[in-house]
């Protein structure tokens, strides 16, 4: 027989199971995103864009369910009825509403010199933001019309001026970050400018040192 105990655990079992019924009946339930993460082609993504002279890059489609994000099969992909002309702009939606609350984390050098942008968060969709011409606008009158990125992993990457050698100064350091990420993407350098997106390098995995020069923080500012 069961105690009191485990009869009103039953019960607060009973109306949780019977709320969350109703929030879906209800229409109430999270609205479930679905946007772009880029990684990398070791994890065999089964359904991901065309990226430009990518070999080691993906442009995955992936979509939220109860334990987080995981990337569309071809089996939910058609499931869903999507094609990625469809797909594309709501992604780009997604990418554009994460691009509004970011604040580029500027590095300069003693000079005031702005050297990179880290960008950075907790949103799975974040690589998604380098397709938005709003993350661009944020960065563009401080490290120049055209840029380079390298999304090291999943919850962070670098912009750099594509003029100047500060990719070429900072690479190894990169390449040893990337090594240590729980969530590694790419080690190719996409060239962006606001409308296009492409690769045009790659970072030498071989060349390593421990770790990026520390921020002074009097220059974490975005001008």
């Amino acid at each position: 027989m069961a105690t009191g105990i485990q009869k009103n655990l039953l019960l607060i079992l009973a109306i949780c199971l019977s709320l969350g019924l109703w929030n879906r009946l209800d229409g109430n339930e999270p609205q479930r995103r679905a946007g772009i993460i880029f990684g990398g082609e070791f994890e065999g993504f089964e359904i991901f864009g065309d990226l430009p002279g990518a070999r080691t890059t993906r442009m995955a489609a992936f979509y939220e369910w109860d334990y987080g994000v995981r990337p569309f099969t071809k089996k939910t992909w058609e499931e869903k009825a999507w094609t990625w002309e469809k797909f594309y702009p709501v992604a780009k939606k997604l990418a554009d509403e994460i691009a509004e609350k970011l604040e580029p984390q500027i590095v300069r050098d003693h000079r005031n010199v702005a050297l990179y942008a880290i960008i950075a968060g907790e949103d799975p969709f974040l690589t998604s933001t380098i397709l938005s011409s709003k993350l661009y606008d944020k960065v563009r009158e401080i490290l120049g019309d055209h840029l380079l990125a390298v999304l090291i992993e999943r919850n962070r990457f670098y912009l750099f001026p594509a003029t100047g050698g500060s990719l070429e100064d900072f690479g190894p350091s990169i390449v040893g970050e990337y090594l240590r990420s729980r969530l590694p993407v790419s080690l190719e350098i996409l060239r962006m400018d606001g409308r296009n997106l492409s690769v045009v390098g790659i970072l030498d995995r071989t060349l390593t040192t421990p770790e990026l020069p520390p921020v002074d923080k009097d220059t974490e500012k975005r001008n």
